[in-house]
C-alpha cells in the first residue's frame, strides 16, 4: 500500500527497492519508519542514502502508543524535508498517526478523521489499540475545546 494524502505526505508499508526509488523519482525527501526493530521489518537504509532519501526511525508499538510518542511522530513530520512517505508493517500506525497530526493541522473533526481514515481503507480489528488511541485523541481534544 502506498497512499498520497497531500501534497507533502504520503503513507504506507512497503520498502521494497524499487519502491524506494519510485519514491526518490517523485522526489521524496524524507521516510519515517514506524516499525520498532524488533519487528524484523527493516528498510535498507544503504540503499535510501543512495537514492537520497533521509531516513528516520520513530518506533511505534502497543507498548509506546502515547501522547509522548505522537508528539514525537508530530515534531519529526514538521521537522522533515517533504514530501515524507510514513510507513509501518501494514500501513495502519503510519495512516492513524499521519491522520491524526494533519487532524491537528487543519481543524478536523473526529468525523473528518473517519471519513479520511475510511478513503484510506485503514480497517480496525475489534479492540484495536490504534483505534482507541485516535478516540482518546478527539475526546482530550474536546474535553480542552470546552474548556
Amino acid at each position: 500500500m502506498l497512499k498520497t494524502l497531500t501534497d507533502t505526505v504520503a503513507v504506507g508499508c512497503l520498502s521494497d527497492p524499487e519502491t524506494l526509488q519510485n519514491l526518490a523519482d517523485q522526489g521524496y525527501q524524507t521516510l519515517i519508519d514506524l516499525c520498532p526493530e524488533a519487528e524484523g521489518n527493516p528498510v535498507d537504509t544503504d540503499y535510501l542514502k543512495k537514492v537520497g532519501i533521509q531516513y528516520v526511525n520513530v518506533p511505534v508499538s502497543p507498548r509506546n502508543l502515547t501522547d509522548e510518542t505522537l508528539q514525537t511522530f508530530k515534531q519529526t513530520v514538521q521537522d522533515a524535508a517533504a514530501p515524507i512517505y510514513v510507513r509501518c508493517a501494514s500501513g495502519l500506525r503510519a495512516g492513524v498517526l499521519t491522520l491524526l497530526t494533519l487532524a491537528e493541522q487543519q481543524g478536523w473533526t473526529e468525523s473528518d478523521y473517519l471519513e479520511q481514515r475510511q478513503a484510506l481503507g485503514l480497517d480496525h480489528k475489534p479492540g484495536c489499540l490504534l483505534a482507541e488511541f485516535a478516540e482518546k485523541q478527539f475526546r482530550s481534544q474536546n474535553a480542552s475545546d470546552t474548556h
